[in-house]
């Protein structure tokens, strides 16, 4: 089979899923945005997440392409769709910011939600142009391959791993904290925060002198760009300390439990 894979996060999330399409002898191509000159082509077209992309290929009126993107809205409808299978993936995020209310949804064959607190959120009554008939609903909760991820025992240490963007979603204020109180309690401690910040610019006056005024000690990775991997990252941490307050079992919880790491996270339902 051809699979299209539409994946805004550049396959952060779906790596897997393609690594394991491709072993099975699929022919597997992904664009970080819509691009209508791969549809017609394709068996099986997957939308990861209800953002913008599946805005653009199902209601373009409304869409608003990336300065990048280098092309046209073109209706996903003015295709010959004969067969094809239509599959959006819901992340928790597009969910509770409502982003799903934006696309048409009479052409998708499959929606996937990945926890089913997250399938509780979403009325499929209210989304425009759905229809029972058509589409069906799967819950596939978030996993990461096992096989990219190095799995030992871990001892009581003082190495605390942060995975995570620099927003305030993620717990940033309560991270902060976390962390002065245990730094305090032991100087021994020591953090390494893996995550890129948001364009919000007024909430690092605060992370920032925060950071400064009690000479916290953390060592802050950007991105990852040296060929290293999270399973690099994570190989000498006895902890990974995730703040989030709109998940809890996190990708990068996932990613941590599989080298055998206790989180520490937020309690969220």
């Amino acid at each position: 089979m051809n699979i299209v894979i539409f994946d805004p996060y550049v396959g952060k999330f779906t790596q897997d899923m393609e690594n394991y399409w491709r072993s099975q002898g699929h022919d597997v191509r992904r664009s970080t945005y819509y691009n209508p000159a791969l549809v017609d082509d394709a068996d099986v077209i997957w939308f990861d997440t209800a953002d913008n992309n599946i805005m653009s290929a199902t209601n373009p009126s409304q869409a608003l392409l990336d300065d990048e993107a280098n092309y046209q809205p073109w209706d996903i409808h003015e295709h010959d769709l004969t067969g094809k299978k239509i599959i959006c993936r819901m992340i928790d995020i597009e969910v509770w910011q409502q982003h799903y209310m934006a696309p048409h949804w009479d052409v998708f064959t499959d929606i996937v939600f990945i926890a089913p607190h997250i399938r509780n959120l979403v009325d499929c009554d209210s989304l425009p142009l759905f229809n029972w008939q058509n589409t069906e609903i799967h819950t596939v909760k978030c996993g990461v391959d096992l096989n990219r991820y190095t799995f030992k025992e871990r001892t009581p240490g003082f190495n605390v791993a942060i995975v995570s963007e620099k927003w305030a979603s993620k717990g940033t204020h309560l991270l902060l904290q976390v962390i002065l109180k245990l730094s305090q309690m032991d100087d021994r401690y020591r953090f390494y925060w893996l995550g890129q910040r948001s364009d919000h610019n007024w909430e690092y006056a605060y992370f920032d002198e925060f950071v400064e005024h009690h000479k916290l000690p953390i060592e802050f990775t950007n991105i990852l760009n040296d060929g290293s991997t999270v399973n690099d990252f994570l190989e000498d941490k006895n902890y990974l300390l995730h703040g989030s307050i709109k998940e809890a079992y996190s990708y990068a919880t996932a990613e941590a439990m599989a080298k055998g790491i206790k989180p520490v996270t937020h309690r969220f339902f």
